[in-house]
């Protein structure tokens, strides 16, 4: 909280020097209007850093969950191949944690031996302590089942090669839908991005003819915001997307 409020005050006065600066150059505006459009423009840059210190960690679990979903398939049939071999659960999340190149599955993966050979607790209870902690509700699901299967039949062979499958299924329909909300994303961003600008650039001109304002700006200092923060803004919510649609793999 102390982070989070130092920042919002840093963040405001830097935001009200550059604020003041660009309505200074860029706009003709009244005393008035200059002041309540400094104040509003430092209020809502300040108001971003809370917004970002509450969504970042929910950011970081959704990306997190996101590759381990992606890459779920890969490390089941590599565990799946080593439990052909009679390995146990434990030798095989010991070789997963040395091979695996991706940092949530390999960070459990460590956390799941940790709990075995510092702090004692037996396969089962570190299995269920990491199924507690995963982002992915498709990992605690197959940790729930290998736990299942150790207390039962000890079969983790046909598990694992079922698992491995029924993910290898589920990737195939979802780099589908994936294909298809890219297309989608596409056919946006030439709206948004090209068609969008264009028509506004159109409008404005014809209203800057017309000499008509609107809320105090002319058409040329709408021209300016839309050019200067409207496309940046409207890129970095595509990127911010397209990052959070594209799966996490290498």
């Amino acid at each position: 909280m102390a982070v989070m409020l130092f920042a919002s005050l840093a963040v405001f006065v830097s935001a009200f020097g550059i604020g003041a600066a660009l309505h200074y150059f860029l706009f003709n505006l009244t005393l008035l209007q200059y002041f309540v459009a400094v104040l509003v423009f430092s209020f809502s840059v300040s108001l971003a850093v809370p917004m970002m210190f509450i969504l970042y960690p929910l950011y970081r679990r959704s990306q997190r969950r996101n590759e381990i979903d992606a890459n779920l398939v890969y490390t089941t049939g590599y565990m799946g191949v080593l439990s052909a071999g009679g390995i146990s659960i434990e030798k095989i999340y010991e070789r997963v944690a040395q091979v695996e190149q991706h940092a949530p599955i390999k960070h459990l993966a460590k956390r799941l031996i940790a709990n075995v050979k510092i702090f004692g607790l037996d396969v089962a209870s570190s299995l269920a302590d990491i199924a507690r902690r995963s982002p992915s509700d498709d990992l605690s699901k197959l940790l729930v089942g290998i736990t299942n299967t150790i207390k039962t039949s000890g079969d983790l062979k046909n598990l694992l090669t079922f698992e491995s499958k029924r993910f290898l299924h589920i990737k195939r329909e979802q780099l589908k839908k994936t294909l298809g909300t890219l297309t989608i994303l596409g056919e946006m961003y030439i709206t948004a991005m090209l068609m969008g600008p264009i028509l506004f650039i159109v409008m404005l001109t014809i209203l800057s003819i017309m000499g008509n304002i609107t809320f105090g700006l002319s058409p040329a200092e709408q021209l300016n915001l839309l050019v200067f923060f409207g496309l940046p803004a409207i890129s970095t919510v595509f990127i911010v997307i397209l990052n959070s649609v594209l799966p996490e793999e290498e």
